[in-house]
């Protein structure tokens, strides 16, 4: 039994007894225009002579029945007032049968994607040969779920902005959640796939670039067949994507064998990394981003140029111009006869060693200063001064310059209408 039943009211008041016939609601709200509210005592008095009890009506009269924002409108109160007093959205059903055109419509715009179920009294025969209104006494009431729950069309938006926000464990949720619904067989497939998808791209974006191509391996593997069944799949658009990106980690992990050895590729993923917290407004978070794409930058320079680490620079393969201040700075704490040396003072090194890194650093030294200042200023280095958009754009350009490098690939984006 239907605890609420919304219906509008047209030119004849039989659909009405039938949809309150058959759903035997406690509340009615009625929805009418000018020219049809007065059928709703009509509607009572019936009620009364087949001894059909109503314990509450509302009425919700619209001021100009062929305007479909007026009807609109009135038709939210509608939705409101079935929804008051705590009633659930799993007790209400909307019927839409009767009123003009505009009303029906708006009828239906209002309330759907709210849970309600719908219903239309519809009939094995008509007037006017089969064209017309049902026939008293034909009538057959026809119920349906809320196509908006059925095509999961709220969760689906709410799932691709997530995504695109790079929120992707509540992406990953989200999924979790449509599998569970009662929803078509396909689509059920395509949130898993989803689901899976995101997970990839949450362990790639937190640098478990191992894991990310694991999951990313194992949803492309499995998504493969099902789009040569069906191409027009849900999601299937990003196949080719997902396909390209398992081999962009692929090489990230060859490059740096298996994430023991420094290479220019995570210089990359730093920088892209960077851009998709900037994207978010996280400006301090970025910058910290890109302040360790130049350090690591340096690093990879003094690897390729003199075959060690930063933290273990030979003393004996500095240049003379910098040995004596090295040594005396940045000596090893192990053993003297090394140095271990921070970001300006690698960049030095470089440029004594003649590194193009080191001669585009040192041109653009003024510069990289004043974006320090800002940076040291912000909550997540020494001060209490978040980073604004100009700041990380500017060390980003930077940084791109120095390191002459483009930031990695970026991440694949969901239609929020799909």
């Amino acid at each position: 039994m239907s605890q609420t039943l919304i219906i509008s009211v047209g030119g004849s008041i039989d659909p009405i007894i039938a949809s309150i016939s058959e759903h035997q609601p406690s509340l009615v709200v009625f929805f009418a225009s000018q020219e049809t509210i007065e059928l709703i005592g009509m509607v009572r008095t019936r009620l009364r002579e087949l001894n059909i009890i109503i314990k509450k009506d509302e009425k919700v009269m619209v001021d100009d029945s062929e305007d479909l924002e007026d009807c609109y409108e009135s038709a939210l109160q509608c939705a409101e007032k079935a929804l008051k007093e705590g009633r659930s959205a799993a007790d209400v059903v909307v019927d839409f049968t009767g009123g003009t055109k505009a009303m029906t419509a708006a009828l239906a715009l209002a309330t759907v994607g709210k849970g309600f179920a719908f219903s239309y009294v519809g009939g094995s025969e008509r007037s006017k040969e089969g064209r017309g209104v049902v026939t008293t006494g034909s009538e057959r009431i026809v119920r349906r779920r809320d196509p908006f729950v059925l095509y999961a069309v709220h969760e689906r938006r709410r799932l691709a902005q997530y995504f695109n926000r790079y929120q992707f464990q509540a992406a990953q949720a989200v999924a979790r959640d449509l599998q569970a619904r009662p929803i078509f067989e396909p689509d059920r497939v395509a949130f898993e796939f989803i689901g899976d998808v995101a997970g990839g791209y949450d362990a790639w974006d937190r640098f478990l670039f191992d894991k990310a191509q694991e999951r990313l391996s194992l949803a492309y593997n499995k998504w493969t067949p099902a789009i040569s069944a069906n191409p027009s799949l849900r999601y299937a658009m990003l196949h080719p994507a997902v396909e390209a990106h398992v081999s962009r980690l692929g090489l990230i992990l060859n490059k740096t064998r298996g994430l023991q050895q420094v290479h220019p590729v995570l210089v990359q993923e730093l920088l892209a990394n960077a851009a998709r917290r900037a994207e978010e407004g996280k400006y301090d978070d970025a910058i910290v981003r890109v302040y360790r794409a130049l350090e690591l930058g340096g690093q990879i320079a003094i690897q390729r140029t003199l075959g060690c680490g930063t933290d273990r620079v030979p003393t004996h393969r500095l240049p003379d111009t910098l040995r004596e201040e090295y040594q005396r700075k940045y000596e090893h704490r192990d053993n003297p006869m090394f140095v271990q040396i921070p970001l300006e003072a690698t960049y030095r090194l470089l440029e004594a060693l003649d590194q193009p890194e080191g001669r585009l650093f040192a041109a653009q030294a003024e510069k990289i200063k004043k974006v320090q200042f800002a940076r040291n200023d912000s909550w997540l280095a020494h001060g209490l001064k978040p980073c604004r958009d100009e700041t990380y754009s500017s060390l980003n350009s930077l940084v791109r310059q120095i390191l002459t490098i483009e930031p990695g690939p970026d991440f694949p984006k969901l239609d929020e209408l799909t």
